[in-house]
């Protein structure tokens, strides 16, 4: 069995701590949409309203279907986001197919597909905001540690590297470099 340092014993604990919140969220939620009440008209009576321009037929569709949506939401749900952030990424996705002016005839179907359409978008975008910050932060990393090898030896704490010298040293563009100080506040 694999030995956990404290860096994994704290990733560990924070995953635990973040499902506690997101079960917690979740529930509340839900039970507030359970208090919520619901329309007597029937979906395929709404979806039909709607198609002739109901604005009320609109809203009461949004109300019926808050609940599907959280429910995708929570079965798309993955690492890279909070499932309130994406149960919110669903009801816009709700609102936004209901104001979509095509197709003409719209059902259920439609409408579940359009939100995990939407739902998938999210989780793409935040999945690759998510690499991309990694990625700058495995950078940034890259020359905070380079930088301390290469003046740990030094008894003289003022000897500076020029951004072309790391930037042959480390095997980066100079322009990367200077990114990452600008990013790091270290430019100055």
């Amino acid at each position: 069995m694999k030995e956990l340092d404290d860096a994994g014993i704290r990733k560990l604990i924070k995953d635990w701590m973040k499902e506690e919140k997101e079960e917690a969220y979740l529930k509340e939620y839900l039970e507030g949409l359970e208090e919520q009440e619901q329309g007597e008209r029937s979906a395929e009576e709404l979806f039909e309203l709607l198609s002739k321009g109901d604005a009320l037929a609109q809203a009461e569709l949004s109300q019926k279907y808050l609940h599907a949506a959280a429910e995708m939401a929570v079965e798309m749900n993955c690492e890279e986001i909070f499932i309130a952030d994406l149960i919110q990424e669903a009801n816009i996705s709700l609102l936004m197919a209901l104001g979509e002016e095509e197709p003409e005839e719209k059902d259920e179907k439609w409408l579940l597909g359009r939100i995990r359409c939407w739902i998938r978008h999210a989780i793409e975008e935040q999945t690759q905001r998510k690499f991309e910050d990694d990625y700058l932060v495995a950078k940034v990393e890259k020359l905070e540690a380079a930088v301390r090898e290469l003046t740990e030896d030094e008894e003289d704490e003022s000897s500076k590297f020029s951004v072309e010298e790391l930037a042959i040293i480390l095997d980066m563009d100079e322009e990367e470099i200077r990114d990452v100080l600008r990013l790091t506040g270290d430019d100055k």
